[in-house]
């Protein structure tokens, strides 16, 4: 598998794993540290942890066999496809310097990525 797929598969995980975090955390809100036990045994949250958990199986892979200069700027897509998925699927809306933002983060971890 290459680099840019490996962390791809990654920045997905952890990116799923938030946004069924955040669906959790909407539905049940933390009100107080007794509510805790509720809402980490909802479903969604423990798939959340798992794919968080996998996920950083998954980046130990990929520190093991690639240059973390040429790697890690990619985990910078997690910002974007996070806030793509609040727009998206959350109906969260973002102004127009923040859609400059995401275009910025995209073209910065381009060119660091680069070998």
């Amino acid at each position: 598998m290459t680099a840019l797929l490996i962390v791809l598969v990654n920045v997905l995980m952890l990116v799923t794993g938030q946004l069924l975090w955040k669906i959790t955390l909407n539905r049940y809100p933390v009100k107080s540290w007794d509510g805790l036990v509720t809402i980490m045994l909802q479903p969604a949250m423990i798939l959340g942890c798992l794919l968080f958990a996998g996920a950083t199986l998954i980046w130990f892979y990929a520190l093991s066999r690639y240059d973390l200069s040429r790697i890690y700027p990619l985990q910078s897509m997690a910002y974007v496809l996070g806030a793509l998925g609040g727009v998206i699927f959350l109906k969260e809306s973002m102004s127009l310097y923040q859609w400059l933002g995401i275009f910025l983060i995209i073209g910065g971890a381009f060119l660091l990525s680069k070998s």
